[in-house]
């Protein structure tokens, strides 16, 4: 996708990654799974830094 609505869609993608792995990691923390949310934290560490990424390159959606 180009334009306007493909950097939405990417930027949301990042976000719903960020968000999904925030809550597998504190769920999996709850039932006493460590390794897993050990896997999930990282998962959001590299999300946040995608994100990141993102508005540091300039890719950022207009508005």
């Amino acid at each position: 996708m180009e334009g306007r609505n493909g950097v939405l869609m990417e930027a949301g993608a990042y976000w719903l990654f960020y968000v999904v792995s925030v809550i597998g990691a504190l769920v999996h923390w709850r039932l006493g799974n460590e390794a897993l949310a050990a896997v999930c934290g990282t998962a959001a560490v590299l999300a946040a830094l995608f994100i990141a990424a993102r508005h540091r390159d300039g890719l950022a959606a207009p508005r």
